[in-house]
């Protein structure tokens, strides 16, 4: 398996992990690629049985492979049509000192005063965030979530903006009605277009990719037949079992598609899901983070902040995650002609690599 599907491989699995965890009733955005990029930047640097559980949540052999996987992810790039940036960043306390071995990854190095200045440290960092990502991000980490204990921050930020390759046209634009569960109906923007795309009708839900302008990036609009709370998404494979009808041998249907506009913004503390999928150790004084420094370091916190905007003309996504460092105490059927495929309840979305199938993003759309 080549290292780009390893790390789509990976990826996919935490995702749908993550997913299991944080999906409730409400609407849902979060980047798998961005929290895995956080994460492997402090895997490089665990040992031990830190290193293990970090490793055994992702998916992932271990440190080395974080080091293959880290710099495989940031050679992403933009194209004519598509914008994509990709940034890790090592905030590090102005007295602390990193190991060099650490360092030799894919990150920008700043240097912040967090012993005496974590206020302004914080500020910086928000800063860096919403530049990085178009302004879409600008207050991942609210006050108190670093302080005067804290000596190391690692951040990253994915920031999309891509134009449909087959646009929607805005005279077709209508209100209509979308099915919430539990309640009556409500009233959205319904795009509508008539062309072909990549369909897939699997077990229990069909399944739609819209390709962007520009580069291998698609979004993937997944539609259960019943309500997406009682969707198994864990039997279908996962995330990826779910899209692998839409990615390995896709067949173009002409679909007669129906799709909301909308926007999605969501915002988590994921230490207790982390601690769910087993990363213990890392959150405790006991960690062992001795691959980035001799100081004794554990993780804090994990923020993750993540948007998305979809209308007629394409797509804006953007995602940071932070880990916060502080002193540690001592099978597919026949096409058909034409398929209808109407988004008027609940449903799964990404966006995701068509090369690897690497989902960039994940969430779900379940009210206006």
């Amino acid at each position: 398996m080549r290292l780009d599907q390893e790390l789509a491989t990976a990826d996919a699995a935490f995702g749908a992990d993550l997913y299991a965890q944080l999906a409730g009733p409400g609407n849902l955005v979060f980047s798998p690629a961005s929290i895995a990029a956080a994460l492997r930047m402090a895997l490089i640097g665990a040992r031990g049985e830190t290193a293990a559980e970090l490793a055994r949540a992702m998916h992932l052999p271990g440190p080395g492979a974080a080091r293959a996987a880290q710099e495989q992810f940031m050679e992403r790039s933009s194209g004519d049509a598509l914008s994509l940036r990709v940034a890790n960043t090592a905030w590090i306390d102005s007295g602390l000192a990193v190991l060099d071995e650490f360092l030799r990854q894919p990150v920008t190095v700043e240097r912040a005063d967090f012993a005496h200045h974590a206020e302004a440290a914080r500020q910086a960092i928000n800063a860096s965030v919403a530049e990085q990502t178009a302004g879409k991000i600008s207050s991942l980490l609210v006050p108190g979530t670093v302080d005067g204990l804290t000596r190391l921050v690692l951040v990253n930020a994915v920031y999309v903006k891509a134009r449909w390759q087959h646009e929607f046209p805005e005279a077709s634009t209508r209100k209509d009605a979308f099915y919430p569960e539990g309640s009556g109906p409500a009233y959205v923007d319904m795009m509508h277009t008539d062309v072909r795309l990549a369909y897939h009708r699997g077990d229990g839900f069909q399944a739609v990719l819209l390709p962007y302008k520009g580069g291998p990036l698609a979004m993937a609009i997944v539609l259960p037949d019943g309500p997406l709370s009682a969707f198994a998404l864990a039997a279908q494979g996962g995330v990826a079992g779910v899209l692998d009808g839409l990615l390995v041998n896709p067949t173009q249907y002409q679909v007669d598609l129906r799709l909301p506009k909308f926007t999605v913004t969501a915002k988590c503390q994921l230490q207790d899901t982390l601690q769910a999928l087993g990363v213990v150790r890392a959150f405790g004084d006991d960690a062992d983070l001795t691959g980035i420094t001799h100081s004794r370091l554990r993780i804090s916190a994990v923020v993750h902040q993540a948007y998305i905007d979809v209308d007629e003309q394409g797509t804006e996504a953007a995602a940071a995650t932070a880990a916060v460092m502080a002193l540690a105490a001592f099978r597919q059927p026949p096409p058909a002609q034409r398929v209808v495929f109407t988004a008027d309840r609940p449903f799964l979305f990404a966006i995701l690599e068509t090369t690897s199938g690497d989902p960039l993003f994940l969430g779900q759309f379940t009210r206006p």
